[in-house]
């Protein structure tokens, strides 16, 4: 038997990665951990940005 889903408003999460949030703020944002995002958004079909480490100058 695996785990129950923690209840988040898929629509939610997908706005706000529209809007230009990370996937960790918006972790922070609505109290989830970042794997429960990553997982709900890539279940919901949203693409991924791929992500970089920041440019070192």
């Amino acid at each position: 038997m695996g785990r129950s889903k923690i209840p988040v408003d898929v629509d939610r999460l997908i706005q706000l990665y529209r809007q230009g949030y990370s996937t960790r703020d918006i972790a922070r944002v609505v109290d989830v951990s970042h794997d429960t995002v990553l997982r709900r958004l890539k279940e919901a079909g949203q693409p991924l940005r791929a992500w970089r480490l920041p440019d070192e100058d």
